[in-house]
């Protein structure tokens, strides 16, 4: 009896580590000591007065205390700077032009934008720009991966052309096309941009949904369930925490580009933009707004929502999905 029950007992062996294990594990390791050590800098950089960075040269060193002064950067000087003083403020601009179908669009509101405005803009780009994205990818990679037909390989093995040759300036058609369809410097132009199923996220959906058995999708077809039902009932709940990992990774990377706001949504600055015009005003008199130290401060303020995102729905990315109801 012992016998058997030692034959049957399966012995946990420890793989030893290999060279190749032990270079990737320093190679991440300096890598994340690398982000840690650049956040450590920016927090304690955000907190120097201008006469302790930039005259003082303290570049690498903890806050002075002696050079807090009129500052008052150890009490979150430089803070209060970005978010109730002028230091963050920016102009419109003239963004007016000319569209093919109806004329001259003029589009020069003459105002100056707030923190208030960066937010709400931010927001509202980086959610509808991230969510159109994600689910225009899901949608075709859906439809690539359940219905097998020669158009959908072909779909598939464009995606995969499209990703090794890199497409390189089509910005002025780009730009030239929402011009004279009327739509620049609109929400609907973003939309536009972020209407495509391009990139590795169509990979990600489309080797998840072939994963899925196909008798939950069978089955809702035997009860009468249309395809938009077993799309929308079936599928998308069984791969909601896929397409909200997509979404918000999308969303981390829309709300930290700023240089597609500033060719096709300039006259709606988002927090980045703003932060990106922010190192180059030359509008501002005072030279406290103008240093290193508010300028990382801006920064912080921007990383902030991206901190909370994490720590709010970590639990629910690292969660398992379960699937069930299958009867045999």
């Amino acid at each position: 009896m012992m016998k058997n029950i030692e034959t049957n007992t399966v012995k946990k062996v420890k793989r030893k580590a290999q060279p190749l294990d032990i270079i990737t594990a320093v190679l991440l390791s300096v890598f994340a000591f690398s982000l840690i050590l650049l956040m450590t800098w920016g927090i304690f950089t955000s907190f120097k007065a201008y006469a302790d960075f930039e005259r003082g040269k303290n570049y690498l060193g903890l806050p002075n205390m002696s050079a807090l002064g009129a500052q008052d950067a150890l009490a979150f000087g430089n803070y209060r700077r970005i978010l109730f003083g002028k230091a963050f403020y920016i102009k419109s601009i003239n963004a007016s032009y000319y569209s093919a179908l109806f004329g001259k669009i003029t589009n020069n509101p003459n105002t100056v934008y707030t923190l208030v405005d960066y937010l709400k803009n931010s927001f509202l780009y980086s959610i509808v720009c991230s969510f159109v994205h994600a689910f225009v990818a899901f949608t075709c990679a859906y439809l690539c991966a359940k219905y097998k037909f020669r158009f959908s390989s072909f779909i598939y093995v464009l995606m995969l052309i499209v990703m090794a040759i890199p497409i390189v300036g089509s910005t002025p058609s780009m730009i030239s096309l929402l011009r004279d369809l009327g739509i620049h410097d609109t929400i609907f132009a973003m939309i536009a941009l972020n209407f495509n199923f391009t990139g590795i996220y169509f990979f990600v959906f489309h080797a998840h949904i072939e994963g899925l058995s196909d008798t939950y999708m069978e089955a809702a077809e035997i009860d009468g369930a249309s395809q938009m039902g077993i799309f929308i009932r079936i599928v998308f709940p069984l791969c909601l925490k896929t397409f909200f990992t997509v979404f918000l990774l999308q969303f981390i990377q829309t709300w930290n580009d700023y240089q597609t706001p500033m060719l096709y949504y300039p006259n709606h600055p988002t927090l980045s933009y703003a932060v990106f015009r922010m190192t180059r005003n030359t509008t501002t008199t005072s030279i406290f707004d103008q240093c290193v130290p508010v300028w990382v401060a801006g920064c912080m303020v921007l990383a902030i929502p991206i901190f909370i995102i994490f720590i709010a729905f970590n639990k629910l990315l690292m969660g398992n999905l379960t699937m069930g109801g299958l009867k045999e």
